[in-house]
């Protein structure tokens, strides 16, 4: 029998109506030479399910296996089966790749033409169009005998709600009979000839565009290309329709992507989170809409017939974002940089790779969390600092709680309380920066600007205040591991300088002071390598590389549009990781051409046409759709870092989105697999999180929460997001 469940209130797994047995046909039109019918699954489940976005439902036909047939299947399928790490897979077009499959899923859309016939032997069958197949191609599912009429209805009606609330985006519960009969479908009110159909497509075609496009200037358009959904639940992207594409320009560097008959008229922006899979042929792309309650966020591909149809769609796509991004035309070494950025291109790796990464040697099994009892609940904590020596630190208001490893565990140790300066007067720090052997930290407050402030972690108080003569944006080390040692002086940057911090000077502490002549830099971030090389990052997205302060940039990167919130650099200099809101940029410095071949770009200059080639590591878009609609806002990383250590080799990348720990293989990304992240999932949003020094281990603070967590403990994203 039909087990029909409640049809509102049901879970996003949850089965709301079945067909339990039937057979599933491919039917052809006559005109098709691959043959007129095809069987694909001699005995059959057919069912409806609910999932994770409002108002999507799928049909779903699943092979039901005899005694014995399943272990014949597994023999014969075993051609198909994909490795957990390879890409999301796409509904294929090749019938006998896709009859392996023990199911079949299609989005219930009014394109499906969904509908119930008696064949004249008195089966009955429910039929649709096959969007990915021939014009003509058709389903049908044939309905045992035994399966009772009054079950057949009720999964009919079922199906007609599913299209209602599809359609109008609102639950089917009030909607009458009358207004579901809109979706019974008669395939005899289509009765006509190719050639007609051809004429009223293109009359149906004139007409919408003229009521729907944007107005503008179309500067691209392709025809009958396949439109893809991802569906969290199946883990694949389904078909929706075939449909033209176009690129409209509405204004002087605005532009808007727009697919007809789906509603989609997207500005172009960094927030579609543009993938090109060459692969594939495919295009994919992210769709918010902050202003609804849930946010709701999908995931598109735009599968191309060609490679040369993809590039030629990249080409245009790309030089429209560059332009709505920098609010200016296309520059010809710009856009170099720019292309390579957004496209699926590999950072090259001249070192000869070993045959299996180096294992961790830390065996630290799971992240014990510790509750920062001692701190006022009001307060949550904001920043972290992981030392070299055996303790880390995070602020909470105007403290500072302090923990250090016992037994493989983070332990809370101790409260210093009431941060204030020298006159008692407390403060919020805004940034901690370890110091001299870490015995101090240096502290700024964002109601001064115009000071630091020296703690002794031993005492638990500011001990100094240094004055500058400018606010200080950012400051860090003079080169990588000095607060290992007692260097005194510090790097520091305002939003047009960039300069060192001397605090055994009398009054002003600024000394080697290098102010640029143009105005509004926006320097914001800055890293150093051991031998104290300096890396800039600024506010309008470029990256300037120095190997000393006070000297001309050897190199400067150009922006992709987006600032600069974090930098890290590998300790000889060849790597650099910037992090910017949604995405991160792994840069291999090293030149590879001319007279400079070999040397890094922290010393020597590149060519004007041969800067490096940054590598844009991001989330999938529909791993990213899933955070957004989780977390109901954008996402936003934190500050990647490498891990790092005095004798360590840089292998592996942290950061985090919300709730979310991510890492990637530096190894894996070289090698040309940017899709090789792995990824924990905590209760709270991670506010900061790096690795523990010489550890793969990574030290993470949430809101509420402090812990440590082994790297082996993350998993595949595959796990987590379906």
């Amino acid at each position: 029998m039909n087990f029909l469940r409640k049809f509102l209130g049901t879970t996003t797994t949850d089965e709301i109506a079945s067909i339990p047995s039937g057979k599933l046909f491919l039917t052809r039109s006559k005109e098709s030479p691959k043959g007129a019918i095809e069987c694909l699954y001699n005995d059959a489940l057919g069912s409806i399910k609910q999932t994770t976005r409002p108002f999507y439902y799928q049909l779903c036909i699943t092979r039901i296996y005899q005694e014995g047939e399943a272990e014949l299947y597994d023999q014969e399928d075993s051609d198909y089966e994909e490795d957990e790490e390879d890409e999301t897979s796409i509904s294929s077009n090749d019938h006998q790749k896709r009859k392996s499959k023990e199911e079949w899923v299609f989005s219930l859309t009014e394109d499906l033409k969904i509908h119930k016939f008696t064949k004249s032997d008195g089966s009955v069958v429910i039929a649709w169009n096959d969007l990915q197949g021939d014009l003509g191609d058709k389903f049908e599912f044939i309905i045992d005998e035994d399966v009772r009429k009054n079950d057949i209805e009720q999964f009919i009606m079922t199906i007609y709600k599913c299209l209602y609330e599809n359609k109008y985006r609102q639950s089917s519960i009030s909607a009458s009979d009358e207004e579901l009969k809109e979706f019974e479908y008669d395939p005899k009110s289509e009765l006509f000839t190719f050639d007609d159909f051809e004429e009223e497509e293109e009359e149906e075609s004139e007409e919408e565009e003229e009521n729907n496009e944007p107005k503008g200037e179309v500067i691209y358009e392709i025809k009958d290309v396949a439109l893809l959904l991802y569906d969290a639940i199946s883990g694949t992207f389904l078909p929706v329709c075939t449909e033209n594409v176009k690129i409209f320009k509405l204004d002087k560097f605005e532009y808007s992507l727009f697919i007809k008959k789906t509603n989609i008229n997207c500005p172009l922006s960094k927030n579609m989170s543009p993938t090109f899979n060459y692969e594939h042929n495919s295009f994919i792309f992210n769709i918010f809409n902050y202003q609804s309650d849930p946010v709701t966020a999908n995931s598109y591909l735009i599968k191309f017939d060609s490679f040369n149809d993809l590039t030629k769609f990249q080409n245009k796509f790309l030089s429209s974002m560059y332009e709505t991004l920098n609010q200016k035309e296309w520059d010809q070494v710009e856009e170099d940089y720019f292309v390579d950025a957004f496209s699926d291109l590999n950072v090259k790796d001249k070192e000869k790779d070993e045959e299996s990464e180096e294992e961790e040697e830390d065996e630290v099994d799971s992240e014990v969390p510790d509750s920062l009892y001692e701190f006022d609940s009001k307060d949550k904590n904001k920043n972290l600092a992981v030392g070299y020596k055996d303790r880390s630190y995070v602020s909470r208001g105007n403290k500072l709680g302090v923990f250090g490893e016992e037994e493989n565990s983070l332990k809370f140790k101790t409260t210093i309380s009431n941060i204030s300066d020298l006159k008692g007067k407390t403060f919020i720090p805004s940034k901690l920066l370890l110091h001299q052997e870490d015995r101090y930290m240096i502290l700024s407050n964002p109601e001064e600007e115009n000071k630091l402030f020296k703690m002794d972690l031993n005492r638990g108080s500011v001990v100094e205040e240094w004055d500058t003569n400018l606010p200080v944006v950012n400051y860090g080390p003079n080169s990588k591991f000095a607060q290992l040692t007692d260097e005194a002086t510090l790097t520091g940057v305002s939003n047009n300088a960039v300069f060192n911090l001397d605090p055994r000077l009398k009054g002003n502490k600024i000394v080697n002071e290098k102010i640029y002549k143009t105005k509004n830099n926006q320097f914001q971030t800055l890293t150093t390598t051991e031998q104290g090389f300096i890396a800039l990052g600024t506010g309008k997205g470029d990256i300037r590389l120095y190997d000393k302060l006070g000297s001309k940039a050897k190199t400067a990167l150009p922006s992709l549009g987006d600032a600069i919130i974090g930098l890290d650099v590998s300790r000889d200099g060849k790597y650099l990781l910037a992090t910017c809101k949604d995405y991160l940029l792994l840069i291999d410095t090293t030149i590879n051409n001319g007279k400079n071949q070999g040397k890094i770009g922290f010393t020597n200059y590149f060519d004007k046409d041969k800067k490096p080639i940054p590598k844009r590591l991001s989330l999938k878009p529909e791993h990213e759709a899933y955070i957004v609609r989780e977390n109901n806002k954008p996402i936003e990383f934190t500050p990647g870092y490498f891990n790092t250590g005095l004798n360590a080799k840089e292998e592996t990348i942290v950061t985090s989105i919300g709730k979310y720990i991510i890492s990637w293989s530096l190894k894996k990304i070289l090698n040309g697999n940017k899709d090789s992240y792995i990824v924990k999932r905590y209760q709270q949003d991670i506010i900061a999180d790096n690795f523990k020094f010489n550890s793969k281990n990574i030290i993470m603070a949430s809101k509420d929460d402090v812990s440590m967590v082994n790297r082996r403990s993350l998993t595949n994203p595959k796990k987590i997001f379906n």
